[in-house]
């Protein structure tokens, strides 16, 4: 028995109320996938939006990106100020710590 006949018989021998069956899973499956992927489209931002509305929110959001990046940047110099200054006062009191004990 060659090959071919071998896969003819195995197809023949599934009954045709499971092959029925399984179609109708597919149908199912391939419907609720396509409702999955309209629901992600519709959420995508901009959808219902023109171009030049999604470019003018784009530059919105890069002029809001540049003021909270440079807000950022002044936190961190304040920062590091603030940690220079509390160094320089824990070496004073540690100095000063140091000479109340060794008199």
């Amino acid at each position: 028995m060659d090959k071919l006949t071998q896969l003819q018989d195995s197809i023949d021998s599934v009954h045709p109320s499971k092959s029925k069956d399984a179609q109708q899973e597919y149908v199912q499956d391939i419907c609720k996938k396509a409702k999955q992927i309209e629901l992600l489209i519709n959420a995508l931002p901009g959808i219902n939006h023109s171009e030049a509305e999604q470019i003018e929110r784009l530059k919105s959001l890069d002029q809001e990106l540049k003021v909270a990046n440079e807000e950022y940047i002044k936190a961190v110099q304040e920062a590091e100020l603030l940690l220079k200054q509390i160094k320089e006062t824990i070496k004073i009191i540690s100095k000063d710590q140091s000479l109340a004990f060794s008199n």
